[in-house]
C-alpha cells in the first residue's frame, strides 16, 4: 500500500492489484495508522497521497518487498536445505582487487557451500542497490550526493581506511624524484575514470582550485585495471586512481607513483550495511577478515 500510493495509485487501483474490495483497503489503511499512531495517508477529493511520515516509511517498505521477492525467486530452495549461503557484495572493481580478494579466498575455503556475488559500480549506484535490497552490504564509499535523514538513519557505517588520489606513470615519464605540481602534468596524455567517478570529480576540482584546466583525457574508462595497463604500456601517459589501487599497480606492473606537492584526499573506504539487516555469521566472519587485511597493510593509513 505504501509503495503503491507513493507510485501514484489510488485505493481503488490498489484494491484491484491486491484482490481486495475498496472498503477493505480503506479499513486496512486505518488499521495501519492506528497501530503506528500517526497519519500515513492523506485523503483528498481526487485520491490519496502520503503524509511526510508516510513518505519516510517508503524506503523501508520497498526494502521489505525486495527481500520477499529475493526469497521467493532465488533463495527458497537454499533456505529449505540449509546448506547454501549466498552473500551479495557491492564494491568498486579497484576495492575488490586490492582489498577483498584475499579475504574472499580465505572465506570460500572455509565455507565450500558459500556462493558469493560481487557487483561492481560507482558509489551512487551501489548505494541505490543496497537500499533496494539487491546487495547485502557495500565495501566502498558513501554516495557523493547528500543523504536524506531517513537514509542516514537506516545505515551502519564502519570506516576501514582513509584514501586519496595517486597519479601513476610509466617509469620513464618523469625522471625526477622531486614532488611535482599539478601544473607540471598538463602536457602529458591522460587516461582517466569516467566523469561520474569520485576520482575524476576530485581531481577536476583540485585542478581548477589550483588555477589549471582539467586535462582532456585521451581515454576515459569505468574499468580501472585498464588505466594501470595502459600507463604501463605507454611512456608519457598519466593515470589517476585511488592510492591503494596505485600501490597494487606499482607492485604488479612496475609503474611509478608520482610524488605530488598537493595531496588529493578522497572519501574513506567504508563497510556500509543496513542497520536492520542481520549480517549473519558468515558475513560477520568476512567483515573481520577485511578488518585484519586493513590492519596488516599499514600503508593504508594516511597522515592526517
Amino acid at each position: 500500500m505504501l509503495c503503491g500510493v507513493s507510485d501514484g495509485l489510488s485505493f481503488r487501483m490498489l484494491s484491484d492489484r491486491m484482490a481486495l474490495s475498496a472498503p477493505a483497503v480503506s479499513k486496512m489503511a486505518r488499521e495501519i495508522e492506528m497501530v503506528l499512531g500517526a497519519p500515513i495517508f492523506e485523503r483528498k477529493h481526487d485520491g490519496v497521497v502520503l503524509t511526510d511520515f508516510g513518505h519516510s516509511l517508503v524506503p523501508h517498505a520497498r526494502l521489505v518487498l525486495k527481500q520477499l521477492e529475493r526469497i521467493e525467486s532465488k533463495q527458497l530452495d537454499a533456505l529449505c536445505d540449509n546448506t547454501q549461503v549466498t552473500m551479495r557484495i557491492g564494491a568498486p572493481s579497484h576495492t575488490t582487487v586490492t582489498l577483498l580478494a584475499r579475504p574472499l579466498v580465505s572465506l570460500v575455503l572455509r565455507h565450500p557451500a558459500l556462493c558469493v556475488e560481487v557487483t561492481d559500480g560507482i558509489a551512487n549506484t551501489l548505494f541505490d542497490l543496497l537500499l533496494g535490497g539487491e546487495i547485502d552490504f557495500i565495501v566502498g564509499s558513501l554516495p557523493s550526493r547528500a543523504l536524506t535523514r531517513d537514509e542516514a538513519g537506516m545505515l551502519h557505517v564502519e570506516t576501514l581506511h582513509a584514501d586519496e588520489i595517486s597519479i601513476i606513470a610509466h617509469p620513464s615519464t618523469l625522471r625526477s624524484t622531486d614532488a611535482v605540481d599539478l601544473g607540471e602534468l598538463q602536457r602529458h596524455l591522460w587516461i582517466l575514470p569516467n566523469k561520474d567517478s569520485l576520482v575524476r570529480n576530485v581531481l577536476s576540482n583540485a585542478m581548477l582550485g589550483a588555477g589549471f584546466p582539467m586535462p582532456r583525457p585521451a581515454v576515459q574508462t569505468s574499468f580501472v585495471p585498464m588505466i594501470g595497463t595502459m600507463v604501463a604500456e605507454q611512456p608519457g601517459m598519466l593515470g589517476a586512481v585511488r592510492s591503494d589501487t596505485a600501490r597494487h599497480f606499482a607492485q604488479r606492473l612496475g609503474i611509478t607513483i608520482l610524488s605530488l606537492k598537493q595531496r588529493l584526499p578522497l572519501s574513506s573506504i567504508d563497510l556500509i550495511r543496513l542497520k536492520d539487516a542481520d549480517p549473519g555469521p558468515v558475513s560477520t566472519e568476512f567483515f573481520e577478515l577485511i578488518r585484519q587485511a586493513c590492519s596488516a597493510d599499514k600503508t593504508r593509513i594516511f597522515p592526517a
